[in-house]
């Protein structure tokens, strides 16, 4: 999303067949890349992996990692407590492999949405009146904190998000931003799947939310 913003010319690479990647690319791969995996972004300047890693360096190349100490704090501290949403996320899509493996995932579920309003309500209060998360700038963090909070609309019953007109209107701007609205209209742009085949939620592209 944040390369759609910048209008930067990229190739989306996607793998729909597993083999493509693990039989091939991931093979052909090992030679450039650290540690071959998905994401991996490749440029005239570095070959990297890891998502997260990736978006703080696309935020250097493109000037969107903060311009003051005020806001380089805020994106840090927000970074850091929404990403403890996207971890629990992960735990609840994927529990061990282990014969209650669904019961595992009833208690995560349950205790994440139980947690969730408390949680969804903190972050409103620290974005207050400000568009964006660092403050007055957009920022790299922002496209992170975008897809986490998209995801629960996805993943659960969007009332969630809604309950928070803040929330709400912070992921309209975001979809607003030229070059992101256009890729969000686009045949590019698909909300589900979010996780794995083997995940137990959000796995297909006709995935139902959940409360």
């Amino acid at each position: 999303m944040l390369l759609h913003y910048v209008g930067a010319d990229f190739e989306d690479k996607g793998y729909t067949e597993p083999n493509e990647w693990f039989g091939k690319d991931k093979i052909d791969l090992a030679a450039t890349l650290d540690f071959p995996n998905l994401p991996y972004y490749i440029d005239d300047e570095v070959k990297m992996t890891q998502s997260r890693a990736i978006l703080h360096h696309l935020g250097r190349k493109y000037k969107l990692d903060g311009s003051s100490e005020d806001e380089l704090v805020r994106m840090s501290v927000i970074y850091e407590q929404v990403i403890e949403l996207f971890v629990a996320m992960g735990q609840m899509a994927y529990p061990p492999a282990v014969e209650n493996r669904l019961e595992i995932h009833e208690k995560a579920r349950k205790e994440y949405l139980d947690s969730l309003p408390g949680k969804l309500a903190a972050i409103a209060k620290f974005l207050g009146t400000d568009d964006w998360m660092g403050g007055k700038g957009l920022t790299y963090v922002d496209f992170i904190i975008y897809d986490i909070l998209d995801f629960n609309r996805h993943l659960f019953n969007p009332k969630h998000i809604n309950a928070f007109p803040t929330l709400v209107e912070y992921l309209t701007r975001v979809e607003a931003l030229k070059g992101v609205k256009e890729y969000l209209a686009s045949d590019a742009f698909h909300p589900l799947p979010i996780y794995g085949p083997v995940a137990l939620i959000g796995n297909t592209k006709d995935y139902k939310p959940i409360d």
